[in-house]
This record gives structure tokens, sequence and C-alpha cells, in this order.
């Protein structure tokens, strides 16, 4: 791990000699990737850069926890609270029994629990930390001075129990209750949202978070998920202004710029899709997954050789993907290399024999290099995977 946030270290102070690498992202993505040190070396940097922004000092906070550097934890989550009341509150009460001082932990569970960032009830008390407390007297009195979560909160916490539990309807029912109250619109909505997907009732799951990015534009999950289903209707320009707004607001969401990047490219703006992507890759540069989607829009967009180039990277990372071989065997076929592409179908049916696409575009290919009697086995096996279009094809090409 520690070779690894070295070398993410070295990549990243390489590319920031040239301008092109912001410090808090470079931190933000080493924290998505549990290297540590190398966050913090960058979050550091970006403090330099930008002095008491709030957001660089808690996720330095949350960095140097991670690294049980409770000291410099503290710190830096103090000074967090120190300019945004309740943001750093619940990690100091962490951090403070970490460091054995009970007393200034319940001090700033006071504080959190009467601030607007108020984790959920359940969250605070199953917390591997905060729940050593519950033995001192003063747990007691915290809990006994005051009624720090009101029925809706409760209610809200019944409904994802339920859900959870199976009991979708009874979850709906309530949400629907706390809704006409007023409790938290957007985030029940968008919590009904979540119910109807997993339902199945997609049409239901639109209305909800169009309602609660309605009732809150700063509900970047909402936003988020609403953009998926503005590309699936069509509405590929809502979905770019819609993930524009999250990227403006939380530049550290990296998975919004791999969005936008399809969004984009369904737009026909390959420069905008490529740019968001590679914008990802520099923060994350071994993510095979990602350069496979890339060479996916590449291909999408006639540009074949580059495309090739990125599977040929994605490969490189992991050769255990048959998506991967299909994806460049397919970009072979449309240069007319065709025995190339015939190999990597080979290869992509080795990892995924039950496959009928790959075993179709093989049988294709098995044509086009004069192997009737392979194509024709090839036919078969697709249609018998669920390819009935195969069946066209053996009908006319193998009797």
């Amino acid at each position: 791990m520690r070779k690894q946030g070295l070398l993410a270290t070295f990549l990243f102070v390489s590319v920031l000699g040239f301008g092109q690498v912001d410090p808090y992202l470079a931190g933000r993505a080493c924290m998505n990737q549990k290297l540590y040190d190398s966050a913090v070396f960058h979050l550091e940097k970006a403090l330099d850069q930008n002095p008491g922004e709030t957001e660089i000092l808690l996720h330095l906070g949350l960095s140097y926890y991670e690294l049980k550097n409770y000291p410099a934890a503290r710190d830096a989550f103090y000074e967090t609270e120190k300019r945004r009341n309740g943001m750093g509150s619940f990690y100091l009460a962490k951090t403070e029994v970490k460091l054995n001082h009970p007393e200034l932990a319940l001090k700033y569970l006071r504080v959190h629990l009467s601030s607007r960032y108020k984790l959920a009830e359940r969250i605070i008390l199953l917390d591997e930390e905060l729940s050593t407390l519950e033995g001192s007297p003063g747990w007691q009195q915290l809990w006994n001075e005051k009624k720090w979560f009101g029925s809706g909160d409760k209610e809200f916490q019944e409904a994802i129990f339920l859900n959870d539990n199976g009991d979708h309807l009874g979850a709906i029912n309530l949400l629907n209750k706390l809704e006409k109250q007023g409790y938290k619109r957007s985030i029940v909505q968008a919590e009904k949202a979540a119910i109807y997907t997993e339902l199945g009732n997609a049409k239901a799951a639109r209305s909800e978070l169009r309602s609660a990015v309605k009732s809150d534009v700063r509900n970047l999950d909402a936003v988020q998920k609403l953009a998926r289903y503005q590309l699936e209707d069509g509405a590929s320009e809502e979905a770019a202004i819609s993930l524009s707004r999250v990227i403006r607001q939380d530049p550290a969401r990296f998975d919004a710029y791999i969005q936008r990047a399809e969004v984009r490219s369904h737009e026909e703006d390959l420069s905008g899709a490529i740019e968001d992507m590679e914008l990802y890759l520099t923060y994350f540069p071994a993510d095979d997954e990602a350069i496979y989607r890339k060479g996916l829009i590449l291909f999408e967009h006639g540009k074949y050789l580059d495309a090739i180039q990125s599977f040929n990277h994605a490969l490189a990372l992991d050769t255990g993907k048959s998506e991967y071989y299909f994806a460049r065997g397919m970009t072979y076929a449309s240069t007319g290399t065709n025995r190339y592409a015939d190999k990597d179908m080979s290869m992509a049916l080795d990892l995924d024999p039950l496959n009928g696409e790959i075993w179709f575009e093989k049988g294709k290919l098995s044509e086009k290099l004069g192997n009737r009697r392979g194509a024709c086995h090839c036919y078969q096996k697709a249609f018998q995977y669920g390819i009935f279009k195969a069946g066209e094809f053996l009908d006319s090409n193998c009797n």
C-alpha cells in the first residue's frame, strides 16, 4: 500500500509540474483509493493554496484519522469546526475518544447533535468509537438533556427499516406521510425513488427524482440519478446540464465525469466526452474499467485506432475481462483485420463461454474468413444462448 501511495504521489507531482492537476482533487482521489499518505501530501498542498478552506480541512482530518495520527486529525477537525459550526464535530468526538478524552468527546457530540450536520441516530449509536462512551455518566446525561431526534427523524428511519426488511408498501406509506408533513422533502422523495427503482417502477422513480431535485437542487445524489433517466429518455442536453451542476457543486464526485462523458458522447460531443474521461483518468490512471469505457466512446465515434489503444491499455491492466477482448475484437473487425478480431473473440469466449453475442460475432468472422463449418457451429451456439437472429443465419447458411 505504501509503495502504491508513493507511486501515486510521484505521478501527481510530475503532472503538477505542468499545472494540470488540482491538489484537492488529487487528495480526494488518493482517499478514494485508500492511499492516505499521498492524500495528506496533496491536501496539505491544497491548503497552502487555499488557507482555511473547510472542505480541504475536513478531508485532511479524515486522512490523518485513517493514518491513526489522531493529534493531527484533531487539529484539522478543530479548524474545520471553527470555520463552520458542526461540520467537524462528529469527527472531533470520535478523535477525542481515540485520544482518551471522553469529556471532550461528549462535548463535541453535543455540538454535533445541535448542528445541521447531525447524522441519523442509528449511525451515532452504532459508531464503533462513540459506543465506548455508553458506560460513562455523561453519556446518559447527554441523551436525557432533550429529544435530539424528533418524530420525523424516527419515522424516516423506520421507513428505511421497513424497506430493508421487504415491506416496501409500508415504507412508501410512511414516506408519503412524512412528505405531506414537509419533513426533509427532497431526501424523502429521493428515498421513495430508490424504493420504486428497486421495485422496477422506473416511471414513478423518475417522477420522485424530479420532485426531489425541484425541492432541493443541492441534493446531488438525486440530480445525478435523475441524469441517468434523462439520458435514457433522450434528454441528453438536460442530463449534461444536470451533471455539470453536480460537478460544479462538488468537483470531487469523480463518477460524474464518466457519466457526463457518456452524455456528451450521445450529444456527438466527442472532444467534450474525451476531455471528461481524460480528466478522470488523470486522477485514476490505473482504472481499467474507465479506460475501457473511454475505448467504447472512441469506437462509437469511429476512432478505431485510438479505441484499440484504449482496449490494449485496459487489457494490460486486467486480462480477465471478456468484454475487453470482445470490444477490441469488434474494433478490429471494423478495421477489416478479421484474424485479430477472431482471436479476440476466442479469448472472450474462453472467459465467458455462455455469451451468445460473442458466439454470434465470432460466427460472422468465421464466415468472412471462409470457415463455414466453424461459422455454423458459432451460430448454433449463439442461438442456443439466446441470440435468436442467429437462427436466420443457420437457416440460410447451414442447411
